[in-house]
Order: C-alpha cells, then structure tokens, then sequence
C-alpha cells in the first residue's frame, strides 16, 4: 500500500472513530495504517486504545509487539507477543516473531525454541527456517545452521541472503570451497548484497589471500560504507600484509562505527605501536581494556611498550594484569622473564622461562634467556645446557 493509500485510510478510520469511539476494531486498522507510514509511536497508542476496549483482540497484541520490536524495546515485544501466543497458540508469525526478539537480545535458545514450534506449525515459513540457522549459527552449531539454510534454498532458490549465509557457515566449518561457491551465487543473484563480499573476503582470509579478502572487504564497503565487519576485518588484512597505515585507517573508521569496540582500539594501538606511535598506542591499548578488564592481549602490548620505554616496574604490572586473565601465554611469561632480567631479579626471571617453556618448549629465546639468568646466578652447568639447547634451534641467537 503506498502513502497515499494509507494516509486516505487514516482519514476514514478518523472518521469512523468520530461515530464509533468505542470500536476496538476500528482502533487497530488506524494503528496497522499508522504502522505502515512507519509511525510507529502512534500505531502504539492505537493499539493501546484497541487492547482495552478487547484485552482479547490478539492481532493488536500481535501488531503492538511488532511496532515495539521496530522501536527496539524488546522486552515489551516479548510480553505483547506472549499475550497474543496465549490468545493463539498456533499463531506460528506471532511465535517467530518473539524467537527473533529473543535473538536480537542475544538470547538464543529461547529464540530456537520459538522459531521450532513455528516451523511445526508451518514447515515452509522460510523466513523462520532462515532465522533459526542464524541463531544455530549464532550458538556455533554450524551443522543445524545448514540444514536449515539448505531447507530456505529449496523453497526459494533464488535467495541471495541465505545463500550468503550458508557459506559463512561453511567458512566458519572450514570448508572454503564450499563457502565460496555459495558466496558466488549469493552475489550472482545479487550484486549489491554487501555482506556476501564481506563473507567472501572472511573466506579468503581464513585461506590467507589477503590481497583477494581486501578487494571483498572494500567491494562491500563501497556499497555499505558503514559497514562495520567489513572495516574492522580489511584493517586485520592490512596488517597481515604490514601495510599499518592501511590498517590504523580502517581501525579508524571501525571505531567511528562503534566507539566501544574493544578490539578495534586494541588493533589499532597496534598498528601505530608498529608505526612508532608509541603514545597512541598506549592511548588504544588503555582504551582497549577499559572497555574490556580481560582483555589479556591489550596488557600485554602494553606491557611490550613499557618494557621498550625501560619502564620495567610499569610493564611489569602489565604483563601481571595479562597473566591473571591468560595463563596459557608463552610470549606473555617470556616477556616478563625479560623485564625480571632488566631488573636483576634472576631468579623471578627464571620462574617466568621456565613456563613459557612449559607451555612452549622450543622457544629458542625463553632457552637463552634462562641460560642468561642462570649464569647471572652462578649455574654455569645450567647456563650452558641452556644456551646450547636455544642455539641448536636458532644459531645466531645472542650475537
């Protein structure tokens, strides 16, 4: 119905409303006209006025926790959805649409339990199928998720989003092949779908075709240029290839997107600790762990940066910070092995080695750098097994 139309339908149920102010019916059609403008606020009122004058008209209870949903207020969607499912329990819409209000607030077992008994009540709402595999997909159970995409592409081959999402799934199972046949025809079908070459370039990410990924990244930004996955993932690509400028950019935009992106600060601090921005990135790396307190890589960097500063106690507390959260970091155990050294605390030095070579037995540096300690500390047996051991893996350690 164009605006026109609804605009003309608005004045009737007016109308009527002026002989019948009492008819819950003719309250509804006005919030369903209103609805269509996208007026969501006044479809509400509408809808309030309908619920009581018929606290059992279940399409209003229905129509009230879509306009909710289109609003963003998820829990009053889910309340007016519970009414109406109440009123109709085979109402197999009403179901999926509290399964996907459910999904959107990251709640989704309770939204695959809807969208199931929706696709009982009716096994060819592709629409459902396609949400379920989302939120199989969203819990990482990439074999569910498929099957239901593959049940969406039998009733409508020519669905270029399922699709695009039956080969994200494929991607995140490991089978790039299979991932970008599907991502083929997705934009075969359509040319403008940007999250098809945003997944196609996580295809050839995982593959590690990082000049073909940044072309699929910058494909989908130039037909969505807000589209935050597509930065944030170009600006992993660039720096895999070192380009750090390109990388500290398309951090730049990410963050532009969403200011509270952890990890796009923690990569761009990166980048500009890669380029020497050295206060910038501690600037993001700050940043990183105010948003994320478990952010153990974050620490880390920053940790990497004071130590190279020569400020050893500072770094010191980073890398403690870091191994509170991540225990299983060899780099992170080294590192602070490092900074006990250039302190002189020998034996501290040593303990932190000694894991990471627990977690990591080859590293030739943890090797050397234990052999220091111990020959700092009077084990010249220990010393030299050590350094013995770091050189057989890499000669030219130490010189």
């Amino acid at each position: 119905m164009r605006k026109g139309a609804f605009d003309r339908a608005i004045s009737d149920y007016d109308q009527a409303l002026r002989l019948d102010p009492r008819n819950a019916t003719t309250f509804y059609g006005r919030g369903m006209a209103y609805g269509g403008k996208g007026q969501w606020s006044r479809a509400i009122d509408d809808y309030d006025e309908a619920i009581k004058l018929d606290p059992r008209l279940a399409a209003a209870f229905y129509s009230r926790g879509f306009a909710f949903q289109r609003e963003g207020e998820f829990d009053r969607a889910i309340r007016d959805f519970d009414r109406a499912i109440m009123l109709e329990p085979n109402d197999a819409s009403a179901l999926g649409l509290r399964g996907s209000a459910y999904q959107r607030k990251w709640q989704f077992d309770r939204a695959i339990e809807d969208f199931t008994r929706a696709i009982t009540i009716d096994a060819n709402d592709a629409a459902t199928l396609h949400n379920r595999g989302v939120a199989y997909g969203s819990k990482r159970q990439w074999d569910f998720a498929i099957e239901d995409f593959d049940r969406v592409i039998r009733l409508q081959p020519g669905d270029a989003f399922t699709f695009a999402y039956r080969g994200a799934a494929y991607q995140r199972k490991g089978e790039l092949d299979r991932a970008l046949q599907d991502l083929d025809r997705a934009i075969e079908l359509d040319p403008r779908l940007a999250v098809a070459y945003s997944y196609r370039g996580a295809a050839y990410s995982a593959r590690g075709d990082w000049d073909f990924a940044i072309q699929e990244y910058s494909r989908a930004i130039e037909i969505n240029p807000k589209d935050l996955a597509a930065f944030y993932n170009r600006g992993i690509a660039h720096s895999r290839k070192q380009q750090w400028d390109s990388a500290a950019r398309d951090f730049d935009h990410a963050i532009g997107l969403d200011a509270n992106d952890a990890s796009a600060y923690r990569n761009r601090g990166f980048a500009y600790q890669k380029l020497n921005r050295l206060d910038d990135a501690i600037a993001d790396f700050d940043r990183a762990v105010e948003l994320d307190p478990k952010d153990a890589v974050a620490f880390a960097f920053l940790g990497g940066i004071h130590l190279g500063k020569g400020e050893i106690d500072r770094a010191i507390q980073d890398y403690d910070r870091a191994l509170e959260i991540d225990l299983n970091d060899a780099a992170t155990f080294y590192n602070r092995g490092v900074a006990h050294s250039s302190r002189k605390s020998w034996n501290l030095a040593v303990q932190d080695y000694d894991q990471a070579l627990k977690l990591e037995p080859g590293l030739a540096a943890a090797l050397y750098g234990r052999g220091v300690a111990k020959d700092q500390m009077g084990d010249k047996v220990g010393a030299d097994e050590d350094i013995s051991a770091a050189r057989k893996i890499d000669p030219d350690i130490g010189k």
